[in-house]
């Protein structure tokens, strides 16, 4: 029997994040149930990048308050090290606006803040609803998904561009960033604001 392995980290996550934000783009016109999937890959993908922004040799700025608190006790006790847990959405959003690494610290322009809210609280209500109805205004998801992905391209100027495995993947994933924020940018002016 062949052995089926998938390996990934967040460099590789980012980009397949984007695959999957790129494909249903590609026919959300004709299906607006693919804005679940638009909104689930945008969140993917940021997440993955701000955790590739900030784990460089320090994952404990990934990780929660809490776990790096017992990652640095068990470090100064000698005693075994504790799993490591990724702090939320949000608290990442802070600390790529609160730490500088390698250089490049994040700083928020015009909507970004408000968008990754809004992409955040959505992504979650698709992922954890409780069963019921729900209708949701699809103006403006366009722009929200945009800059959530224009932030991946800061962090990407930043402290990532030096850290790809190698310039193929950095160009996979910087070619598929450039064609979904292009899709995006399209469909803002008919969606609206």
């Amino acid at each position: 029997m062949t052995e089926h392995l998938l390996h990934t980290d967040e460099r590789e996550d980012i980009i397949a994040s984007l695959m999957l934000v790129k494909s249903q783009l590609d026919h959300v016109d004709t299906d607006l149930a693919a804005w679940k999937w638009i909104l689930v890959g945008t969140h993917s993908c940021l997440q993955s990048a701000m955790a590739f922004h900030l784990g460089f040799g320090n994952d404990l700025l990934v990780a929660t308050q809490e776990c790096a608190e017992k990652w640095l006790d068990a470090h100064a006790k000698g005693t075994p090290y504790p799993d490591l847990m990724m702090d939320g959405f949000l608290d990442l959003y802070d600390k790529i606006k609160k730490h500088e690494i390698l250089g490049y610290k994040f700083s928020p322009q015009g909507s970004q803040g408000g968008s990754v809210k809004l992409v955040n609280r959505l992504r979650n209500q698709f992922v954890h609803f409780m069963p019921k109805g729900w209708t949701i205004e699809l103006s403006g998801l366009p722009t929200a998904c945009r800059d959530c992905l224009s932030i991946v391209s800061h962090l990407d100027g930043g402290s990532m561009s030096r850290r790809w495995e190698s310039e193929a993947q950095q160009q996979r994933a910087r070619t598929l960033l450039v064609d979904c924020m292009s899709k995006l940018d399209a469909m803002a002016a008919e969606y609206g604001a």
